[in-house]
């Protein structure tokens, strides 16, 4: 990719984290992440031009009217972040806050990019399942996920 391009990487925690920083070793350009307000890991391992957003559940796993309204919340957060960093195109190995913002990407003409972990062979992750056919590029470490469903592409081992 070209070094003067604007990335966004919408990163999770734990494993999300790992993957995507690994994701954004190998592509150049000018990086943004997302990542949650929550996790002062994520913010320490990113130690870059990041912003901070609410996760739709944490602590509401079990409040489901609480998620909804952290969920729409991260919708119009997402929307104010994509204006302010204007990426060209966003990024995103799985997490919580990959949809909202994805689909905000999408409505405002940001390319997305969604990279399965390659721990799944045979069924995406739920971020997986929910961006089917919602973004530019779904890529899979496994031919057998891009066989059983359409709209994902192999692409060999990434990340």
């Amino acid at each position: 990719m070209n070094g003067d391009m604007r990335v966004l990487f919408v990163l999770g925690s734990g494993g999300h984290t790992r993957r995507g920083m690994m994701l954004s070793e190998q592509i150049r350009g000018e990086k943004s992440f997302i990542v949650p307000w929550e996790s002062k890991l994520t913010k320490r391992k990113v130690g870059q031009k990041y912003f901070s957003v609410i996760s739709p559940r944490y602590q509401a796993r079990s409040n489901i009217p609480m998620t909804i309204a952290r969920t729409l919340f991260l919708f119009l957060h997402g929307l104010v972040l994509l204006l302010i960093i204007r990426p060209k195109v966003a990024f995103s190995t799985g997490s919580g806050l990959t949809f909202p913002i994805f689909l905000m990407a999408r409505m405002i003409g940001i390319r997305t990019v969604y990279v399965e972990s390659p721990s799944r062979v045979y069924r995406p992750s739920m971020a997986g399942q929910l961006l089917l056919g919602k973004v530019d590029l779904w890529l899979s470490s496994w031919p057998e996920l891009a066989e059983r469903y359409s709209g994902i592409q192999y692409m060999g081992m990434i990340v």
